[in-house]
């Protein structure tokens, strides 16, 4: 059961942190572990795709972000580095903190710009060592399983064709390797190895909560969806996806559009969304100071549907830990709000990074499991129609067992200490009890206000 209770004054404060960098050392170690994991696979080289909406397979490994135009990074068993770059690419590639060898590439270049030092990719990808006796893993956004599509998932890649033609032309045997990436249970990325990179996503949860925080305070009647954009205070922070601000049946129902000129009603729908590369933060529920506010079609489901919401979202956090099983985790949520009437069609939770989704195991009957330090939204999205409602408490977590915990406390006692304190409030003032294992991001998680013009109060179990 769910009730409303009095809020804490630590789910407004805000832990407006500094992005923490990682160094060469912190890099050279990622590429390691890709070294390893080329040799166990008996490949030679990986072959990693990029775009600006696709950067994150390449920024893990080398922080250049692919922020102009395409690239591919070339890593070969021994960890040596390769980046091929267009025009402006080849400039910023200098934010590599690694040794890299540097290829210009200008097909990869906007159009209309120079290309008089092309050459051909065939040709550069062999001076790199790409060649007949090579078995490459080709590394793109998606990877492929048996029975979701019509060819063999080890020889479909989702890179363009005109690179495809170029990686085949030199001869190399090659195989789709983007599991290794982003696969569940053992992807590379899956998980964070280190206190430092908890570290890094305790900071990123904390700048994504700060803007939260500042919209929630300034949310009033009348306002524009645009004026509170601006009073969010935001930085210029690169995001995951798209900030949003939305109030009103129609621009809740879209969920998606920018902020726009939709004015603040009280007793209506609204949400609120916005993340940093490495933490997204998102409430959606009813404009209102008290229950009496919600619209004459809302009332009924403050109880039978942002109630029951509530319930299942502090579900997720008590079933969440270090081995339990995606399926676990999917029942949790779905045995509270399964019904057609919760309108649930996505994971109940999902793996993130720098992109905001990088990969999901919360699935009916999934046996994978939840690794020692995954780093994960929870969200879960439930929406109706006629009235419009939908309900969204949204934060990340990192999971991370005893050993990774012991190294966070020594190394960012600080850090473990704001999480700590966290834990104590979700489970004193929300009721939700946490496995060890679970580490709230911000001082936001957990935290869902029923009537969100009056910050006042949350929802909290009994």
């Amino acid at each position: 059961m769910v009730k409303v209770t009095k809020a804490h004054h630590l789910f407004l404060t805000e832990a407006d942190m500094p992005i923490l960098e990682f160094s060469k050392d912190d890099y050279e170690g990622r590429v390691h572990r890709l070294a390893e994991r080329i040799r166990k696979k008996n490949l030679t080289h990986m072959v990693i795709y990029g775009d600006r909406e696709h950067f994150s397979n390449v920024e893990y490994f080398t922080r250049y972000d692919c922020r102009f135009e395409e690239t591919l990074l070339v890593v070969d068993s021994q960890g040596a580095c390769s980046i091929l770059a267009g025009n402006e690419g080849m400039g910023y590639s200098q934010v590599i903190p690694i040794e890299i060898r540097r290829y210009l590439y200008q097909n990869f270049s906007l159009q209309g710009q120079p290309r008089d030092r092309l050459e051909s990719l065939t040709d550069i990808l062999r001076k790199i060592g790409i060649d007949e006796k090579a078995k490459i893993g080709v590394a793109g956004v998606k990877y492929f399983e048996e029975g979701m599509i019509d060819s063999d998932p080890e020889q479909t890649y989702d890179l363009p064709e005109y690179m495809m033609g170029a990686i085949r032309r030199t001869g190399a045997a090659m195989v789709n390797a983007t599991a290794e990436l982003t696969g569940v249970p053992d992807g590379l990325r899956m998980r964070l190895y280190t206190a430092k990179e908890i570290a890094w996503a305790e900071s990123a949860g904390n700048r994504a909560a700060a803007v939260m925080q500042r919209l929630l305070k300034n949310l009033k009647e009348g306002l524009c969806e645009y004026e509170l954009a601006q009073a969010g205070g935001a930085g210029f922070d690169p995001q995951n996806t798209h900030p949003l601000v939305n109030f009103g049946a129609r621009s809740v129902a879209i969920g998606m559009g920018s902020p726009g000129q939709a004015k603040l009603r009280t007793g209506e729908v609204g949400g609120l969304c916005y993340s940093v590369r490495g933490s997204l933060v998102s409430r959606v529920g009813v404009m209102a100071h008290r229950e009496e506010d919600y619209g004459e079609e809302l009332k009924p489901y403050l109880e039978s549907f942002y109630k029951k919401y509530y319930e299942a979202v502090a579900a997720w956090y008590e079933t969440a830990r270090v081995g339990v099983t995606g399926g676990e985790l999917y029942d949790a949520v779905m045995n509270l709000i399964g019904g057609e009437e919760f309108g649930v069609t996505l994971n109940p939770g999902h793996f993130t990074g720098t992109e905001e989704w990088s990969n999901a195991i919360s699935a009916k009957g999934s046996k994978v499991c939840v690794p020692d330090g995954a780093f994960m939204q929870v969200d879960i999205i439930a929406h109706g129609e006629d009235p419009v409602r939908t309900g969204i408490c949204e934060d990340a977590v990192v999971i991370a067992g005893e050993g990774l915990r012991a190294q966070l406390k020594e190394e960012y006692p600080e850090v473990y200490r704001r999480i700590m304190e966290r834990r104590k409030v979700m489970k004193e003032v929300l009721g939700i009890w946490l496995h060890e294992d679970v580490l709230p991001m911000s001082n936001l998680n957990g935290a869902y206000y029923p009537f969100m013009l009056n910050l006042d109060f949350v929802f909290a179990k009994e």
